[in-house]
C-alpha cells in the first residue's frame, strides 16, 4: 500500500464533510445545530477555507490541513462544476454571486462553534446549496477512496471531473 495515512485521512475529511452536510440539511429546516452539530460546521467551515484559494476567512493556525486540502482541492473545484445549475437555479449566475455565496456559507461554518462571534445565517436555500456542495465533496472522496483503497493518482481536473448534464460538460467528438 502507498500511503495508508493519507487515505485515512481522506476518509475521515469525507466523513466529517457528509456530518456537516447533514446538519445544514437540518438547519435548512430550522433545527439548531448541537454541540457536535456546532465542532462539525466549524471544521467544514476551517477546512473548506484551506480548500479554496479564494476564501478570505481568517485562518487559525491550519497547518494540520494542509495536505487534505492539497489533495482535495480539485475535488472541490470539480464539485462546484457539478452543483452548477441548482447554483443558477438558486440564483447565482456570475462569478462574484458564487464567491460571495462561498464567502458567507464558509463565514457561517467557520463561526459555529463560536456563541461570542456574531456570524450572518444562511437562509433556507443557501443551507441547501452548502450541504449539497459538502455532499458531493464528501461523495467524489469515497469514490477516490475506493480505488483499492488508495486515492486516484490525478493530474489535472479533467481526469478527477466527472461529467454531469449542464453547459461545463465537454463534448468529445470521434474524428
Amino acid at each position: 500500500m502507498e500511503d495508508l495515512g493519507l487515505t485515512a485521512k481522506l476518509f475521515e475529511t469525507s466523513s466529517k464533510l457528509h456530518l456537516a452536510s447533514s446538519w445544514l440539511e437540518k438547519v435548512a429546516k430550522g433545527f439548531e445545530p448541537d454541540t457536535s452539530g456546532k465542532e462539525a460546521l466549524s471544521w467544514a467551515g476551517r477546512f473548506l477555507s484551506e480548500v479554496d484559494w479564494s476564501s478570505r476567512t481568517e485562518k487559525r493556525g491550519l497547518a494540520g490541513f494542509a495536505l487534505q486540502a492539497t489533495t482535495v482541492r480539485p475535488t472541490f473545484y470539480s464539485s462546484l462544476f457539478r452543483i452548477a445549475p441548482q447554483l443558477r437555479e438558486a440564483g447565482m449566475k456570475s462569478e462574484k454571486d458564487i464567491l460571495g455565496f462561498l464567502s458567507q456559507l464558509y463565514s457561517y461554518l467557520y463561526y459555529s462553534d463560536n456563541a461570542e462571534k456574531d456570524h450572518k445565517k444562511l437562509n433556507a436555500i443557501q443551507s441547501r446549496i452548502g450541504a449539497l456542495l459538502l455532499q458531493e465533496i464528501s461523495r467524489s472522496l469515497r469514490v477516490q477512496l475506493n480505488n483499492n483503497g488508495l486515492p486516484r493518482k490525478t493530474t489535472s481536473l479533467r481526469e478527477d471531473w466527472e461529467p454531469s448534464a449542464n453547459e461545463y460538460t465537454p463534448l468529445y467528438l470521434a474524428v
